[in-house]
Order: structure tokens, then C-alpha cells, then sequence
């Protein structure tokens, strides 16, 4: 009677660490960059409807092929929207109709297809030295860690309470200590009434399918930054994540399959997705 009560609590622990790391890279998804999505949105003139499509799109792609690569290789291959090619959007997409940029979505992403297809950036990938790749992933989360210090002008008591916190449960339970301070912050937030729901509704969102319109210029001016923004900010750093923690899964089946969902799903607004970095570094230490 003991062993299956042992490996039962066994199993229950070995499962509870990728699982804080999972909700983790989903609030940083959601929490850190996803108001990009939304100024985006209102620069393009976009309604209700067309942005929830948009977040439903890109929700459900990078879910769907986040699952699927990691199953498939046994890999934590998160995938994430393209956050820096959101933060593009914000300026471009002013100057293009919505259908032209739709048009643009699917002509990177295809053009990813092509890449995944033909094997370089693979061959690329392991041509790039350990160390460059780590000074790659230090510089993306550089900006994150002066953000925190620069949020203590805003609110220097909760930015020293979730300081503090932070330093005494890394001391004591390190794995959680992310979770604790997420906790610790919300309580304060909540005793001091600034958490208002009281305007929230919950309910399921609606893709919106808008067909596209193919244009030189949103092809020049949307389409090819997108991808070469896309490529060298999220897959090339993100690839290199995996490969700093010793998973060698080849770059190729992730941008092809990555490339395809984003195809699939552009026409409900979805801009890009791809291999994830920030998040990646969760999941995978």
C-alpha cells in the first residue's frame, strides 16, 4: 500500500516544477508584451471584434504548435507570438490597409515555410559560437531587469516589497520564489483597492476571417521587415536558447511548422509566431 502512495506523491512533485514554469511563461507572454497587440490594433483602426480575433488567433496557434513540436521531439519548444515584429506594427501598420496587411502576414510567414523547407537556418544555428549566443540571450533580458529598477519611480513601495520578497524566498525555496512574489504583489495590489474587476466579462472570442489583398507595398514595407525582424529577434535567439541547455532539436520542423500555423491563422489577424526566447529561458532551466 505504501509504494503506490509514494510514487504517487513522487510523481505529483516531479510534475509541480514544469508546471509553475509553464503558468510562468504564460503570464510573462501575456503580462509583459501583449499590450503591443492592442496599440497595434488601434493604429490600424481595428473594432472589438477584429482585435479579440487577432488574440484568438495568436493564442491559439502558438498553443496548437507549441504542443505539437513539443510532443513530437520531447523538447520544451515553447512558441510564442513575435514581439518584436508587434512592436514594428505599432509604426507600420498606419500605412497600409487591413487586408493588405493580412496579405503581408502570409507572405512572411510563408516565407518561413520556404526557409524551415530548405534546411540553412539549421546550418546557420550551429555556425553561431556558444558565447554569442549567450551575450543574444543577455541582451534581450537585459531591458527587463533595468525595467524592474526603473518601475520603482512609479511605485518604489510595491518594487521594494516584491524586492525583498523576492531575496528572502530565493533564499529559502528558489524554485518558487517567482510564484511567491506574483502572490505577494497581488495580495498588496488587492488590500490597497487597486485591482478593479468589476468592468471584466468573460467570454469566448469570435475569429473574424478577413481575405487578403496582396500589394507591392505592403510586401516591401509590412511583409519583409516582418521577417527579418521575426527572424533575427524571436528564432535566432530563441534556437539558441534550446541549444544552451543542451536540446538539439533541429531549427528546421520548428520554423516550417511554426511558419505554417502562422500562415494558417493570418487570415484571423494573426502577425507571426515562432520559437519563443524570454519564455524559453523559463521552461527550459
Amino acid at each position: 500500500m505504501s509504494a503506490p502512495s509514494y510514487a504517487s506523491r513522487s510523481y505529483a512533485q516531479d510534475l509541480l516544477p514544469p508546471a509553475i514554469a509553464g503558468l510562468l511563461s504564460v503570464i510573462v507572454n501575456y503580462g509583459g508584451t501583449f499590450i503591443l497587440v492592442f496599440q497595434a490594433a488601434r493604429v490600424a483602426g481595428l473594432d472589438a471584434a477584429q482585435t479579440a480575433s487577432w488574440v484568438w488567433s495568436v493564442s491559439v496557434g502558438v498553443g496548437l504548435t507549441g504542443l505539437a513540436l513539443s510532443w513530437r521531439y520531447r523538447a520544451p519548444i515553447i512558441t510564442a507570438w513575435s514581439t518584436p515584429g508587434a512592436a514594428f506594427l505599432v509604426t507600420a501598420l498606419g500605412s497600409v490597409s487591413y487586408p493588405e496587411a493580412i496579405g503581408a502576414y502570409m507572405l512572411s510567414a510563408l516565407g518561413f515555410v520556404i526557409l524551415g523547407l530548405s534546411g540553412y537556418f539549421d546550418r546557420l544555428i550551429r555556425l553561431i559560437p556558444p558565447a554569442i549566443a549567450a551575450a543574444l540571450l543577455a541582451g534581450i533580458l537585459l531591458q527587463f531587469g533595468i525595467g524592474a529598477f526603473g518601475g520603482a519611480s512609479a511605485d518604489p513601495v510595491l518594487v521594494g516589497l516584491l524586492t525583498g520578497s523576492y531575496l528572502i524566498l530565493k533564499r529559502f525555496t528558489a524554485r518558487y520564489a517567482i510564484v511567491g512574489i506574483l502572490l505577494i504583489g497581488l495580495g498588496w495590489l488587492l488590500l490597497r483597492g487597486e485591482v478593479d474587476l468589476s468592468g471584466l466579462s468573460l467570454k469566448l472570442a469570435s475569429p473574424v476571417l478577413t481575405l487578403p489583398v496582396f500589394s507591392l507595398n505592403a510586401a516591401l514595407s509590412l511583409a519583409l521587415p516582418l521577417f527579418l525582424i521575426t527572424l533575427t529577434g524571436q528564432y535566432m535567439p530563441g534556437m539558441l536558447v534550446l541549444r544552451n541547455d543542451g536540446y538539439t532539436t533541429s531549427a528546421n520542423p520548428i520554423v516550417t511548422v511554426t511558419g505554417l500555423g502562422a500562415l494558417i491563422m493570418a487570415p484571423f489577424g494573426s502577425h507571426a509566431f515562432n520559437v519563443a526566447a524570454i519564455t524559453a529561458a523559463i521552461v527550459t532551466g
